[in-house]
């Protein structure tokens, strides 16, 4: 798979809405691979923001880049 290569507009996901806060359930995306995203904008419990730190390591470990891979062409 072809990762996106933004690195710009970068937003913390969570990957799952009841995984916590925690740092494995965050995922950098730019902004059009978040929107993309199946519980982008729908109703439901919404999580909690993630802390700073999180948001910082998150950032971190996906070298500022979004993390997509999928095929469906989210930009």
């Amino acid at each position: 798979m072809t990762r996106c290569t933004r690195k710009s507009n970068l937003e913390i996901h969570h990957i799952r809405r009841d995984g916590g806060n925690d740092i494995n359930n965050a995922q950098v995306l730019c902004q059009n691979c978040h929107s993309e995203t199946g519980t982008y904008g729908t109703s439901g419990k919404t999580p909690l923001v993630f802390t700073p730190m999180i948001k910082q390591l998150a950032l971190t470990r996906a070298g500022n880049q979004c993390q997509c891979t999928s095929i469906r062409g989210c930009h």
